[in-house]
């Protein structure tokens, strides 16, 4: 794929996706049923064009600086949705907002990895073990493994 039709892919891929997360998102009251809307419907875009999510998962990073830029706006996008959940804590200072972006990076690094094994790997299962890392910080062990646990959407 050719640079500029790279970053044509990755810019449209990236308006695409978020448009629909933010619908997701926006269908959902509670934060973690929120998430992990925009967790399922993230699958589902990776898996409807598997040309698409490599490029936007694994040839981006390689891109030209706005095929990047791109990329990480993603990236900060989710990192936002998933800061939301220090709000519901008593005392939202104790997770500090970098938490949001490692545990964005760590979505993201599974999804790399899940790729690149095929598309076929990005399943419920795959959403629950994101769900689990995303819950984790913000409502502790016994949120997060039920999550593990959850029925598929």
């Amino acid at each position: 794929m050719e640079e500029a039709e790279l970053e044509s892919v990755v810019r449209a891929g990236t308006e695409q996706l978020l448009a629909r997360v933010g619908a997701a998102f926006a269908d959902q009251e509670e934060w973690a049923d929120r998430l992990r809307a925009v967790a399922y419907e993230l699958r589902d875009f990776l898996r409807e064009d598997e040309v698409r999510a490599r490029a936007m998962v694994l040839k981006a990073p390689h891109g030209n600086e706005e095929t990047r830029r791109t990329r990480e706006q993603g990236v900060e996008g989710l990192a936002a949705l998933i800061d939301l959940g220090r709000q519901a804590l008593p005392a939202p200072e104790s997770v500090p907002p970098s938490v949001a972006a490692i545990t964005a990076g760590t979505v993201y690094n599974r999804i790399h990895v899940g790729l690149e094994a095929g598309v076929e790997t990005l399943d419920d299962e795959m959403v629950r073990e994101l769900m689990f890392t995303a819950v984790l910080p913000y409502r502790g062990t016994e949120a997060a493994l039920a999550e593990l646990q959850s029925p598929n959407c």
